[in-house]
């Protein structure tokens, strides 16, 4: 997902993000990824879950953090660790570069000779139709020690990636994991609402996320129909997460962004 499609909004929450967090049995996920056939497994990203909070980690080749991304309280936080800024993101803000674009674009349109401008706008028509569909594919796999069900993710009926789904009772934190993913799922969703395209590009995938009663541990990428990589769950444990790790960290800078998506 682009950052621009990230995860969530903040309303005036910024204190209460940093405020406490009763603390209970989190979950922590980690996860590989490896470009197929035969490319190596490397550690790609590390999940946090807790109070119907969710924390991504993404980790750079030297299994670094160098992004991560909060949701907790219907927003979706986007935090640069190299660069110490964060951004937020909701459906106004989304909708106003949304428009702000879409002014820009139009304006470019106006510069084009009339056959580049109507190749152009055929080119964007044909994006604009795409159709996404999820389906369940009726065969299962086994994923380490997880048995799950996969998942198919379509555009225009040409299969683009799987999704391996273990059912949350067999999953070690599993109703607490779901949970928060459930809510991410929503709180991306709302937020992807401003921007008409991304919401049919991620909308059937987070239903399925808002809705699954288990985890993927597979997620597969395919590209003219053969799997190209696949991220995997390496492992799932439990242990009470301090309160900051679903927060801000501290000394970190906001940074927002303009109409059409420039950063102030």
């Amino acid at each position: 997902m682009q950052k621009s499609q990230c995860l969530f909004v903040l309303g005036c929450l910024g204190a209460s993000l940093l405020g406490p967090v009763t603390a209970s049995a989190g979950v922590v996920v980690h996860m590989s990824s490896r470009n197929l056939p035969n490319g190596e497994a490397k550690d790609h990203q590390v999940l946090y879950a807790q109070n119907g909070m969710f924390r991504i980690d993404r980790l750079d080749p030297q299994g670094r953090v160098d992004q991560i991304q909060l949701i907790r309280d219907g927003v979706i936080w986007d935090i640069d660790v190299p660069q110490r800024t964060f951004r937020k993101f909701d459906k106004n803000l989304l909708s106003a570069q949304q428009s702000g674009l879409q002014t820009k674009m139009r304006a470019y349109l106006d510069r084009l000779p009339p056959e580049k401008r109507a190749q152009f706008e055929q080119r964007l028509g044909a994006m604009q139709q795409q159709t996404y569909t999820v389906t369940d594919s009726g065969h299962s796999e086994h994923v380490g020690s997880y048995s799950c069900e996969v998942w198919q993710v379509a555009r225009q009926g040409k299969v683009i990636s799987e999704n391996c789904i273990a059912s949350k009772s067999s999953l070690k934190g599993g109703d607490e994991l779901v949970e928060a993913a459930h809510k991410a799922a929503a709180a991306a969703s709302e937020a992807l609402a401003g921007i008409p395209q991304a919401a049919r590009a991620m909308g059937p995938t987070l239903a399925l996320y808002n809705k699954m009663d288990g985890f993927p541990v597979l997620v597969r990428r395919l590209s003219a129909g053969k799997a190209d990589s696949e991220d995997t769950v390496t492992s799932i444990d439990t242990q009470a997460l301090p309160a900051d790790k679903f927060a801000i960290p501290k000394g970190f800078t906001e940074k927002s962004l303009g109409a059409g998506g420039e950063e102030d």
